[in-house]
């Protein structure tokens, strides 16, 4: 992995300053997102039985996420992790999961955050999703799948 990119996809930068559509944005609120995200995540029909098969200890994951998201938008280069392997080695993944994640992702954003900060992690998000559907070869690409 080059620093930032996975398989060509950008996931975070190397450090400096913040971007400037992260304007606004703190660690409080990254942090807060998260954790209200993964709260949801949890409880949702189709994404909670996969995060509850496949993360083992929510506190590390949490801390994981909030560094990927402070990487991302902040650029702290707190992050380090191999996304594409973790998410390539659980059985039934489709498409319409990472569709169903933004979903989610955004209505939290939307629900905590001033509309330009929520752009800037949605922005971020929809990338991921995009890539991880095509690195990982999830049907045509449709996230309602």
């Amino acid at each position: 992995m080059e620093s930032g990119r996975w398989y060509g996809l950008a996931v975070t930068d190397a450090m400096g300053d913040p971007h400037v559509d992260a304007r606004g944005i703190t660690e409080d609120l990254i942090r807060e997102v998260v954790v209200e995200f993964y709260r949801r995540a949890r409880r949702d029909e189709r994404l909670g039985p996969v995060f509850e098969r496949h993360v083992g200890d929510w506190d590390v994951h949490l801390a994981r996420m909030t560094d990927f998201w402070s990487a991302a938008l902040l650029r702290t280069g707190r992050y380090s992790g191999r996304p594409v392997e973790r998410h390539r080695s659980i059985d039934g993944l489709r498409a319409g999961h990472f569709g169903r994640w933004v979903e989610l992702f955004e209505a939290t954003v939307r629900d905590l955050c001033l509309p330009q900060e929520a752009e800037a992690f949605l922005i971020r998000a929809q990338r991921m999703r995009d890539g991880m559907i095509k690195v990982l070869e999830l049907g045509d690409g449709n996230p309602r799948i």
